[in-house]
């Protein structure tokens, strides 16, 4: 039987991770965290105090392009490597082992500013979207009788 300290573990990681992307190794770190810090809060203890992470100075890069040739109407350009596609999140995984957030800090990148994906393919999406009914209140929901 769960415990609430295991439910609040739970809720708190899930949401934590849709908000961003984490390598199984981070998941399980995040599990361990987020348990242990409820559990101390739970006992009364102190709270051991977290060092931020210092990762090796991260440069920022210039990128190869002017930033408003990047997201064109068909298609977007891949900062790593020049290559013009209508989506990034895949060729960038895939190509140069990279999260959107690595890419977007390793450029200083704002993705609402410069988003993965091309605006005639993200139109299309929404257009689709639209047509299936999805974002209309209530959608999804059974009819009450």
């Amino acid at each position: 039987m769960a415990t609430e300290v295991l439910k609040l573990t739970a809720q708190i990681v899930i949401s934590h991770a849709s908000m961003s992307e984490l390598t199984p190794q981070e998941l399980v770190q995040e599990i361990k965290d987020v348990y242990n810090t409820l559990i101390a809060l739970e006992r009364g203890s102190a709270l051991p105090e977290v060092a931020p992470e210092v990762k090796e100075a991260e440069v920022v890069k210039k990128p190869p392009v002017p930033l408003e040739e990047i997201v064109k109407d068909k298609y977007v350009v891949c900062l790593e490597c020049g290559k013009k596609m209508r989506t990034l999140k895949a060729h960038l995984r895939k190509a140069h082992q990279l999260t959107p957030a690595e890419y977007f800090r390793r450029y200083g990148l704002d993705p609402k500013k410069y988003p993965l994906v091309c605006k005639e393919y993200s139109e299309q999406r929404r257009r689709l979207a639209k047509e299936k009914g999805l974002g209309e209140k209530g959608f999804g929901r059974k009819k009450s009788a």
